[in-house]
C-alpha cells in the first residue's frame, strides 16, 4: 500500500461505487428516453467509474502508480469536463 492510508482506499471504493450506481441509472434513463444528452452524461460516468478503478488499483499495483502520478488523469478529467459541458449544451 506503501504511504497510501485506510482511508484512500474507502474513499476510493466509495467513488467507484457511486460512479457505478451512477453509470448504471444513466444506462437506464437512456434506454428509456433515448436524450443524446442521457449518451453523454453516461459516458461521463463511465470515465469517472474509469478514472476511479485505476487509482483504486493503482493502490495496490505498483507500476499503475506511475500512471495515476503522470498527466494522463488530468487528461481524463479535461475530457469528462467537456463531456459534461456538451451535454448541458446539446439539444
Amino acid at each position: 500500500m506503501g504511504m497510501m492510508g485506510i482511508e484512500y482506499i474507502i474513499v476510493g471504493a466509495a467513488i467507484c461505487i457511486c460512479a457505478l450506481v451512477l453509470f448504471l441509472f444513466s444506462i437506464l434513463s437512456y434506454r428509456k428516453y433515448k436524450n443524446p444528452k442521457l449518451l453523454f452524461v453516461l459516458i461521463v460516468f463511465l470515465f469517472f467509474l474509469i478514472r476511479g478503478i485505476l487509482f483504486s488499483i493503482s493502490f495496490f499495483y505498483e507500476p499503475l502508480a506511475a500512471f495515476t502520478a503522470s498527466v494522463y488523469p488530468w487528461i481524463i478529467d479535461v475530457v469528462i469536463l467537456n463531456l459534461l459541458y456538451l451535454s448541458a449544451l446539446k439539444r
